[in-house]
């Protein structure tokens, strides 16, 4: 077994905020994340959440990865929902978009508004930031279950023990230069077909639970994001970064499962790709994707 173990720098707190308690494996590892109530905050903004960005939220061009950015959104809004509406919940959708940068070594805050609640469903609208610059926004949607009391705010453990070691099938590579965050939600690899194409896999491991037994929308997240970020790359043979994603859940991602994606370029000019994703596991499917990357200099290959 592989021991993975969390800093959490001695004594750091935000100011106003205190720790998260238990958030299943995944959200432990990438935070720690953190929370403070707002007093008669109306429209959800009952709380306001915060987390600080270390080098394991990295993409290979040293900003926070937008699946890093994505997984605390989506973790805050499962809290929002949860403490609010005392119910529990499942992401179904979300439409992303990126306006800046995520800066490293640095407090990223967000906050969650409910935009809508039915018996069944509850509509959200998520804003990160980091002083005053917004980074991000997501509009999403989640489906309610039964009622949930949700417990105290304690500290949770920082250890934890990975039993499955990434292990890819027989023909697939890893993509080299991942970065901090896309190695541990991956490692990604990669397959060559015979009609020239690709296969992305990656295996789901402890580290990626969710709290309930199932991989966490963030790491699916963000192997959508990834692989279509480097068939951009592939074909226009130009750096890309991710704008937008609109993304959807069809189905639970199994832990200690090997899964995979495929990507098909929808549009391509020379400023933007539009490109889909389909991430599944044997014959069901889990996440659709569509992106938009911006094309960016020309891509240069390593020798």
């Amino acid at each position: 077994m592989n021991r993975i173990e969390t800093t959490i720098p001695e004594g750091f707190t935000p100011e106003g905020f205190e720790l998260f308690g238990h958030s299943g494996n995944f959200a432990d590892f990438i935070g720690p994340f953190y929370v403070r109530e707002r007093p008669g905050g109306g429209n959800g903004y009952n709380y306001g959440y915060g987390f600080q960005t270390r080098v394991q939220h990295a993409n290979p061009n040293g900003d926070v990865h937008g699946g890093a950015l994505f997984s605390f959104a989506d973790h805050i809004t499962g809290h929002a929902i949860v403490h609010r509406l005392k119910r529990m919940c499942a992401s179904l959708k979300f439409k992303v978009e990126y306006l800046a940068p995520g800066p490293l070594d640095a407090l990223i805050e967000g906050e969650v508004e409910f935009s809508r609640v039915t018996r069944t469903m509850v509509f959200v609208r998520v804003r990160l930031f980091s002083g005053q610059k917004t980074l991000m926004t997501a509009d999403g949607c989640a489906k309610l279950f039964g009622p949930f009391e949700p417990g105290q705010i304690t500290q949770s453990a920082n250890t934890i023990i990975d039993t499955a070691p990434s292990v890819a099938p027989a023909g697939f590579q890893p993509f080299p230069d991942q970065g901090g965050f896309p190695g541990l939600c991956g490692p990604v690899h990669y397959r060559r077909l015979d009609n020239g194409g690709f296969l992305n896999g990656f295996q789901s491991r402890t580290i990626h639970d969710n709290t309930n037994g199932i991989v966490h929308g963030g790491v699916l997240f963000t192997f959508a994001d990834d692989i279509i970020g480097r068939a951009a790359s592939g074909i226009s043979r130009r750096y890309a970064t991710t704008v937008a994603m609109n993304v959807e859940y069809l189905s639970a991602g199994p832990l200690d499962a090997w899964i995979e994606g495929t990507t098909e370029v929808t549009h391509m000019d020379d400023s933007f790709a539009f490109i889909r994703a389909r991430v599944y596991c044997g014959e069901r499917t889990i996440l659709t994707a569509d992106g938009i990357c911006r094309l960016l200099g020309v891509y240069q290959r390593k020798t």
